[in-house]
């Protein structure tokens, strides 16, 4: 039986402008993804590092579209929007990276407006889980959210960046609790 396959992290996330719109022009410009693949190729060569690519690969710099796959996004009003994510795959050793626009965070189905209304409701107005999911479920009734939920996405984005710093980057002042100064003796 052959070993198992392991999963490498081969996804790229890429800013395409302020609005979601200017993402789909360009996925959807009718020169077989040639802007989109001029676009891509700085981005991927700053975040994909050799050890992403095949051992042998001889040239990390040029990619080219593999596939196209659409993606469901759920939006803070409940909106369910599908939007294509593009794989591109290295020239030189066939390996192949997903490139996310930047609105859309990965493993979640919601956008990143949506979530981070619900982060700012629970981390940065102090509501708890529960009530950051009522309040959620109440202007979304037929959406089946729970507290668990909230709870979920707050240690899934706590495992990539320190609390203190995402509610800085909401514009939200952290917590004294969380306070770097607060673990050193008075």
């Amino acid at each position: 039986m052959p070993p198992k396959r392991q999963n490498q992290n081969r996804t790229a996330i890429v800013y395409f402008g302020a609005t979601q719109q200017a993402y789909l022009d360009l996925i959807n410009a009718g020169d077989h993804h040639q802007a989109y693949i001029a676009y891509i190729q700085a981005p991927l060569r700053a975040q994909i590092s050799r050890e992403q690519h095949q051992p042998d690969c001889a040239d990390i710099t040029c990619y080219t579209v593999h596939s196209q796959r659409n993606r469901r996004l759920r939006g803070w009003g409940g909106e369910i929007e599908v939007l294509p994510i593009c794989r591109a795959k290295c020239r030189c050793c066939k390996a192949v990276f997903t490139v996310l626009p930047s609105f859309i965070a990965r493993y979640r189905r919601q956008d990143t407006d949506c979530l981070g209304k619900l982060l700012e409701m629970s981390l940065g107005l102090g509501l708890s889980q529960r009530e950051t999911a009522k309040i959620y479920e109440w202007s979304h009734p037929d959406e089946g959210w729970h507290p668990g939920w909230v709870w979920h996405l707050v240690q899934w984005l706590g495992n990539l960046i320190p609390v203190s710093l995402l509610l800085m980057r909401l514009g939200l002042t952290p917590p004294p609790i969380f306070s770097p100064m607060r673990s050193l003796p008075r």
